[in-house]
């Protein structure tokens, strides 16, 4: 039987909400989707606390648990869109890019935003993967 067209990705390390009426990752074709990702704990509390930087570092290894669990690699994300509530926390941000991916970085759009769903989430990043691409390859040149 043929793979379905689109494909729901989970991961243990990224669970979505009970109830939710969302998916944080959609499979399709060689696309990953991945939905608004936060730092929000199971125990209900921000993982990296008020640290932007921290909360940005735990949101990548979620997006990352969910290419992987996609059949992707870090490298395979070419996208992100982050949502912080202070801009002039903006370079907590850019280390956690800095920390987290290696040259070439992923395409990338920085905006505040008033607020999130949470009073204590400082971060949200939206992902776009492709399970055919690796920005890390050796192959992969600057131009």
């Amino acid at each position: 039987m043929p793979e379905p067209f689109a494909r729901r990705i989970r991961a243990p390390s990224a669970p979505e909400a009970p109830g939710a009426t969302w998916s944080n990752a959609l499979l399709i074709g060689d696309e990953i989707a991945i939905s608004g990702v936060t730092a929000r704990g199971t125990d209900g509390r921000a993982m990296g606390g008020d640290s932007m930087r921290g909360q940005t570092l735990a949101i990548f290894e979620r997006i990352e648990a969910l290419v992987t669990a996609a059949g992707g690699v870090r490298g395979s994300i070419y996208k992100l869109v982050i949502y912080v509530t202070d801009i002039a926390r903006k370079d907590e941000v850019n280390a956690a890019r800095r920390a987290f991916f290696s040259p070439a970085f992923p395409c990338s759009t920085l905006v505040e935003v008033k607020g999130l769903v949470f009073p204590d989430l400082l971060v949200e990043v939206d992902a776009f993967a492709n399970r055919r691409v690796d920005l890390n390859a050796p192959a992969m040149a600057e131009a």
